[in-house]
């Protein structure tokens, strides 16, 4: 026994470090979906399709007393979630990327608790609805 607590003691201690922390359990939540191919998007944010959860089901995810940051998260595995969601697998011809809205069930929420340039992410249990993806359109 004395491993199984040490190894729980490494964990939470990794965690305080990183400035990361876990979600207990699995979550359903309900959004809209961006993922971004233009140039400047990718450089940012890099190949990733991210959630932006409504404001009830959002309430699931644990954040800090006075943490007002927007809550968004990209699913961990790209590849996975493009799939899941029908996105193409080729960028636009015209526009920037794909968005749309949809109900997930998520776990694994791993919480950034840092203010840099990182963010949450969650591994995609299973798709329970989502729409077709639309275009969307470039910023000038």
């Amino acid at each position: 026994m004395p491993h199984i607590k040490t190894g729980l003691i490494a964990c939470i201690l990794l965690g305080i470090m990183t400035g990361t922390s876990v979600a207990a359990s699995n979550m359903v939540l309900s959004g809209e979906y961006t993922f971004y191919t233009d140039e400047m998007s990718l450089e940012m944010i890099g190949q990733n399709i991210c959630m932006f959860p409504d404001a009830q089901s959002g309430k699931q995810i644990p954040r800090n007393k006075g943490d007002e940051r927007d809550l968004w998260f990209c699913f961990s595995d790209y590849q996975q979630a493009r799939k899941a969601l029908d996105i193409p697998a080729t960028p636009p011809k015209q526009g920037c990327g794909y968005s749309g809205k949809l109900t997930v069930e998520v776990a694994d929420y791993r919480i950034n608790e840092q203010q840099n340039d990182e963010f949450d992410v969650a591994r995609l249990v299973k798709v329970i609805s989502h729409d077709k993806p639309e275009v969307i359109e470039c910023q000038p």
